[in-house]
Order: structure tokens, then sequence, then C-alpha cells
């Protein structure tokens, strides 16, 4: 097998050198005269049903290290978010969409502080302008922060950072874009005693586990399909990326001797688009005799599977993979550019099943114009395949994707989203068939006659541990009990949308 390690692209290495003086034979990247020393990494608190180990900002950690800062993580999922600003020179913050309200609460409470702050993550990436506004950040950051936060911790004068957005003299600046570096090697490891997985509650990416202490991993980053919904090209390039699988297998070795990890995450989105990277990783581990099962809790393509490759899988320790099937109408999903012929979906999931590999079915309710007959044909077909798992999620218009940019043209009506209010169950962007109301009431119908079988119940509730039960609580009551209303603000006093958007 040939897996040695990549050369760096030359791009990286401009990136990378520019800043930086050999002493010694130790990289030492460049102090301006701003260099800021001490750096505090956030991910606020906020309504969450995942709690796991934060990859970005241990990614971000790693790089602010090797540049000699000092490096504190605070994660809200984890730990209550209280500092003393006195220790702190620079604060960065992270933000998804669903828990943008929270960051911007992080950036007021560090302003008045009165530290600089830089706030990014894909809800950043897809709306740089209005982020910077409503947050009151210094800087945004445009894309992967991996350089750009070394770059901005170091002094370097803002208008020669690509990638980053801020505001001078009370206009809006926006830098020349930073390309996605090609070598995911360059970058390293996560800070991985800043995210210690043992410190984490168990509540994983998907609810359940086979084993605990859990940690995700990734071992690619990229998606060159252009799904309307996702925003995966967006926020991690539309061109695949790949880690050398042997270093993959040196972190996976590593979390299981040093911090006693048993399941491994792979949160790829696309681990399986090279077949023969994903062979290498499984080669690699079967090869080194490591004891560990692993999933892929994050959806893999249907169309990238076959039962020789899902045999070496199990064979290598993955135990579940979640498929990304979306829907079971063909004008559905070729109005989405899923690319995906539904004939083939049956034969693939019996694949995965009779491979010993659990089959977690991904299907979406609610997408532009879709009709109850759709909705329900969805679900039927759901119901007749032989998945360990299902789960159906509203269509939701994620910022910078192609549908968000179709909700916000032709059905936004004039208004703005309640980030507080944009999540799987409550936001109803109003452009299906169907009532936002009854959108919910099939999906709850759908959750219900999939767990609703005795079998499909008890395996869920056998794989959790007792502390995760209220977890569970949790999920369901907020599933059972979504909010009434749109997620929406209106626009003016006077704006009444014409359909209702329960």
């Amino acid at each position: 097998m040939n897996t040695k390690p990549q050369a760096y692209d030359t791009k990286t290495l401009a990136e990378i050198n520019k800043m930086t003086n050999a002493v010694d034979g130790n990289t030492q990247f460049k102090k301006w005269p701003n260099w800021y020393k001490r750096i505090l990494l956030i991910s606020p608190r906020y309504d969450a049903f995942i709690v796991a180990p934060h990859l970005g900002l241990g990614y971000l950690a790693t790089a602010l290290r090797r540049a000699g800062h000092e490096v504190t993580l605070m994660d809200g999922l984890r730990q209550e978010v209280k500092y003393d600003p006195s220790g702190f020179d620079l604060v960065a913050i992270t933000a998804m969409s669903t828990y943008f309200p929270e960051a911007c609460a992080e950036v007021r409470k560090a302003k008045a502080f009165g530290l600089p702050v830089i706030i990014g993550g894909p809800h950043v990436l897809a709306e740089p302008q209005t982020s910077l506004t409503q947050s009151g950040a210094d800087y945004v950051c445009v894309g992967e922060g991996d350089i750009a936060i070394v770059e901005i911790s170091s002094g370097m004068p803002p208008e020669q950072i690509p990638g980053i957005a801020y505001k001078k003299d009370g206009q809006f600046v926006t830098n020349p874009t930073r390309g996605f570096s090609l070598n995911l090697d360059s970058f390293g490891s996560p800070a991985w005693d800043l995210i210690d997985p043992r410190t984490y509650p168990i509540a994983p990416h998907g609810m359940t586990a086979k084993e605990w202490p859990l940690a995700p991993i990734i071992t690619t980053r990229g998606c060159p399909y252009r799904c309307s919904y996702c925003s995966a090209p967006i926020t991690a390039g539309g061109s695949m990326r790949y880690r050398n699988p042997e270093y993959v297998v040196d972190e996976i070795e590593m979390l299981v001797n040093k911090y006693g990890v048993k399941e491994i995450q792979i949160e790829d989105d696309n681990f399986t688009f090279s077949r023969a990277h994903a062979v290498s990783v499984c080669e690699e581990i079967i090869r080194r005799k490591i004891k560990v099962c692993w999933s892929l809790p994050n959806g893999v393509r249907i169309d990238r599977l076959d039962p020789e490759l899902l045999a070496l899988m199990q064979k290598s320790g993955c135990y579940l993979m979640a498929l990304g099937i979306e829907s079971a109408n063909q004008r559905i999903l070729d109005i989405v550019k899923k690319k995906l012929d539904k004939e083939i979906v049956r034969k693939v999931v019996r694949d995965v099943i009779d491979s010993g590999i659990e089959a977690w079915g991904f299907f979406m309710v609610g997408f532009p114009t879709e009709t109850r007959e759709e909705i329900v044909n969805t679900i039927e077909f759901a119901l007749s395949l032989p998945l360990t798992r299902v789960q159906f999620t509203k269509t939701t218009p994620l910022p910078g994707t192609p549908i968000y940019e179709v909700w916000k043209n032709e059905y936004s009506g004039g208004k703005t989203i309640d980030w507080s209010r944009f999540n799987y169950y409550d936001f109803n962007p109003q452009w299906s068939a169907v009532s936002g109301e009854e959108i919910s009431k099939l999906q709850r119908w759908g959750h219900k006659r999939f767990y609703g079988r005795p079998k499909n119940f008890m395996h869920i509730l056998m794989r959790m541990k007792p502390q995760q039960y209220g977890m569970l609580l949790k999920r369901v009551t907020r599933l059972w009990g979504s909010r009434s209303g749109d997620g929406l603000r209106k626009k003016s006093p006077e704006f009444q949308p014409s359909v209702s958007l329960q």
C-alpha cells in the first residue's frame, strides 16, 4: 500500500513560509508589534443534542500553539464559559446558524471586557457582513481559519490577511478570499489535550454509541457534489482533500492508547468518495490490530458503496453508517441536484445490512414544492427498507446554500430569520405544497411508525447508557412539541404572510 505523505502544496507552503523564520531548526512565526500572546477559543453554550469534542477549535488551537501562542479552549457544552479577561489578549468564537445568537452574546461579553474578538464558523462564512454587524466582532473569518487566525493573532495588519472581513472607518471591508489548503496533513491533528474525549458527557452524534469514551475525527475535507440544501461545498470546499491514511490511523492509535478511546466517529462529508482512501484507512487499522469500533454518523453517499468495500469496513471495526437517501421521489432528488438514482437505494441498503453494518437512513421532508403525497411516499419507502434507524428532518435553508437563496428571493415575503428559532424542528420556510404544521405532523408520524416497532425501539434503548435517557426524553419532547410559528421576523408591522406558516 502506498501511503507516503503527500508533498506540501505550493500555496500552503507559501502561506506558511511568508510568516516564518527558521531558528535553530525550530519554526517561529513572525511577531508583529500588536502580537497577541494569550488566545481564548470559545464555543458557546446552546441547546444541543450532540455534545462532542469540538474538532474545529482543536485544529485552531494546534495552529496557534505552533506559532508560539498560549491557548485556552472553552466549550460551552462541556463547561461554563466564564473567565478572567486579564488572562487573555484575544478571543475567537465559533458560530453555526443554530447558535449564532449565543455566539453574539459571547462576542458582546468579550467586547465589554475590552478584548478584541474574531468570529468564525459556517454561519459567518455564509453571512460575513451581517455576522460582523450583528455580533459586533472586530474580525470575521471567511473560510478555513487555520492560517487566518494565526495571522490575526500575530498582529499582522488586517489589510494583508486574505479571507477575513472587518470594518475600517465605519465601512465594511472584505479582503480577497483565501483558497482552501490542499494539504490537510500540514494542519496536524487537533489539540486533544484541550478537547479530551473523557471530559465530555455521553451525548454523541447520533445520540447512541457502542463504546465509550468516544472521539470524532476527520480524514477528508470537501465535497464535489452540489446538493442545493447542503453547505459542505461552501464550508469545506468543492474539491476533495485527503489526509494521509497513515496519519489518520496514527491519530486513532494515539486516541486509543493515550485517552482510552474505544469508539471513533468519522465525521467526513464523503469518507467513501475515494474508494482507495477508504480502503487504505481500513487496511491500516487492520494491519496495526487496533481494537476500536467506528461509525460514520455524518452520512455517506449511497452510490459510493459496494459489497467488497463494505466487508472491509466491517472487518476494520465499522458497525454503523448513515446513508444520505433524502427522498423516495426522483422529482425531488432532481430538483435539489442530489444526483442519485433512487432505484439503487434498496439494493445498497441490503448490501450494508448483509455486511454486518447497521444502516441509518437520512431522509428530509418539506422540500420546495413537495406535496403531501410525496412526503408520505418517502416515509413509506423508509419503512419498507431494512434500516436499523431512521431520521426524518425538515428541509431547512442553511445560509449560503442555493436553496437558501431560493427561499430568500421567492418565499421569504420580505422577512428575515430569527436565528434563535432556526433549527430542524421550529423553522418553516413556507415553500412546500403542505403547511408547516402538516409537515411537523408527518415528521412525527414517520418517527412514530418506525420506532413504534418494538425491535427498532429496543435497539436504540439498549444501545444507550442510562445517563442518556434524559437526553432521549429531551429529544422526543422537542420533536413532539415544536413551537408554533415560522421562525421569522416580520420586515414591517404591516406585513402579513398570505399562508399560515405553522
